[in-house]
């Protein structure tokens, strides 16, 4: 079986940060207001459909982190506090290092673009919140567009880490069975009990159970391999989509139905060995894919300086205003990248969280005395 970070993969995460950056471009104008005169279809579709790669990602992460933790699981002793604070450190650092960027260009263009999409002054207590990733339960405002995907995306990890850990520890004290199953079991009831009670309620939507029916779907297809069942992966795959059509019909939502086709043709994919795509072999999908989540980061802050630059000049010129949605995505995708080899690519460790925490904290208090 070939490396489980696959041209498939990269392609599908190239894709949803794509669509993803776009969709936030068409909902946080006034450019895409401007654009909508010219192609309303376009820019209607990126309102309506463009927040389904959330779950794109949320699937392909589940499968991912399965794929890693299945091999720990094996082991005698599997860390759970080293890998939950890998993960926190790994998510908040570029985060905090956008958030001062967006933080800084908020209060730049403050006093000549008035727009909703720009937050009000930080407050302290709103600061400390965004560093712990507690914003949205403790319904403050975000200072960036996405940041509450950054939250979403630690609870899942730190939910199905603890699953993996109860697994180990069960695993350890009967030796009998197999680890694998378990942690799947454990899964399988999260997953279940996200697709039929906590999907359904609009209002869960800060927390991790609410998105578990998507991640938990990834988690299972990237696990299935190692838990020796007789069921094999094509099989898996008709169980998906069987699954998702009995999600659809207790009640219809499109966000599931993403995440069900998803899972399904990661399965497909996984009963065909993984096998290598020549034709998706492209080294700027491999880095498109590896700086995903630091383009995804830095988009919104960008988007902000491009559209206050574009409202200031051109604010009823079609042409300027489509040629500023195109700078602005090629200006995020450049700036992720660098985001990603300067920060998020270096060892994550709690003394350079400390400094980005120290950078975003003073980011914030110059804003907050200038005000």
């Amino acid at each position: 079986m070939k490396s489980d970070r696959s041209e498939v993969i990269d392609l599908f995460k190239a894709s949803a940060c794509v669509l993803i950056i776009w969709h936030h471009l068409a909902l946080y104008g006034p450019m895409s207001e401007v654009v909508s005169e010219w192609a309303g279809g376009f820019v209607s579709f990126l309102l309506e459909h463009g927040l389904l790669a959330v779950q794109v990602f949320l699937v392909i992460g589940g499968y991912l982190n399965a794929k890693s933790w299945t091999r720990a699981l094996s082991q005698a002793k599997f860390d759970f506090l080293s890998r939950l604070i890998g993960r926190y450190q790994r998510l908040v650092i570029p985060l905090l290092a956008a958030l001062s960027f967006a933080v800084a260009v908020t209060a730049l263009v403050r006093p000549n673009f008035d727009h909703t999409s720009l937050s009000a002054a930080p407050m302290p207590f709103q600061v400390l919140a965004h560093v712990f990733l507690l914003q949205d339960v403790l319904y403050l405002e975000a200072f960036s567009a996405g940041v509450w995907y950054v939250a979403i995306d630690f609870q899942l990890f730190a939910m199905a880490l603890v699953c993996a850990g109860l697994a180990h520890r069960w695993q350890s004290k009967t030796q009998r069975g197999s680890v694998i199953r378990k942690a799947l079991g454990f899964w399988l009831a999260l997953t279940m009990g996200s697709i039929f009670i906590w999907n359904l309620n609009p209002l869960g939507e800060i927390w991790g159970t609410y998105f578990f029916s998507a991640y938990g779907l990834g988690l299972c297809v990237g696990a299935w391999r190692y838990a020796g069942l007789k069921v094999n992966h094509r099989q898996l795959g008709f169980l998906i989509l069987m699954l998702g059509a009995l999600g659809a019909a207790y009640q219809p939502r499109i966000r599931f139905a993403v995440a069900t086709l998803t899972a399904a043709f990661l399965a497909f994919y996984e009963a065909t060995g993984c096998r290598p795509v020549p034709l998706l072999k492209r080294t700027w999908i491999r880095e498109l894919s590896n700086a995903s989540y630091a383009i995804f980061l830095i988009h919104f802050g960008v988007s902000l300086l491009v559209s206050a630059t574009v409202f200031n000049f051109w604010s009823e010129n079609i042409p300027a205003n489509a040629l500023g949605m195109l700078t602005s995505f090629s200006l995020s995708v450049w700036l992720g990248r660098q985001l990603h080899l300067r920060v998020e690519r270096q060892a994550a460790s709690w003394l350079r969280w400390a400094q980005w925490t120290a950078t975003f904290v003073a980011t914030c208090t110059s804003v907050m005395w200038l005000s």
